[in-house]
């Protein structure tokens, strides 16, 4: 069973500020990139045997989603995103320590035995005026959001 926590800042993003500006003024997309915005996506793998996931994933979110400044939504097995934007989500090719800290404090320091795998990845949201907005999207993702030598992505439907 996976459970995933979308994660976005409830506070201004900085980031994602500057890779719209970016995308907007120097690399020629202010007349298709309507909106930009980011979020994280933690994939937790557990065992089948835990009765109530959606009680889990909100125990699992007091410890990855800092409630003073984050929101988060959570869903089991499946990630659904709104319409009006192409999704596109990057995560490490490499091994990715900040995943690896999280599981090994989930299982060993908090008590999760229950959790046998985490993935952390960023979703760019690309509200985008074209008649191939995934193309658009993946475009953008090769040009900008992405590191060939340690990312990869993938546009989520």
């Amino acid at each position: 069973m996976l459970i995933n926590l979308r994660v976005w800042l409830k506070i201004p993003d900085a980031e994602a500020a500057t890779v719209k500006n970016t995308l907007r003024r120097r690399m020629g997309y202010e007349s298709v990139l309507e909106e930009l915005g980011k979020e994280r996506l933690w994939s937790i793998e557990v065992d089948d045997t835990v009765q109530d996931p959606m009680d889990l994933a909100r125990r699992l979110a007091r410890e990855l989603v800092n409630e003073n400044k984050e929101s988060y939504t959570a869903s089991v097995d499946s990630v659904d995103f709104e319409g009006g934007y192409v999704p596109v989500k990057v995560g490490l090719s490499i091994e990715d320590g900040e995943a690896v800290s999280a599981q090994n404090r989930l299982r060993n320091r908090l008590g999760f035995d229950m959790v046998k795998g985490v993935e952390r990845s960023v979703v760019w949201k690309l509200a985008l005026k074209s008649h191939e907005p995934e193309k658009v999207a993946e475009e953008i993702a090769e040009r900008l959001l992405v590191n060939p030598h340690k990312d990869y992505y993938e546009i989520v439907s």
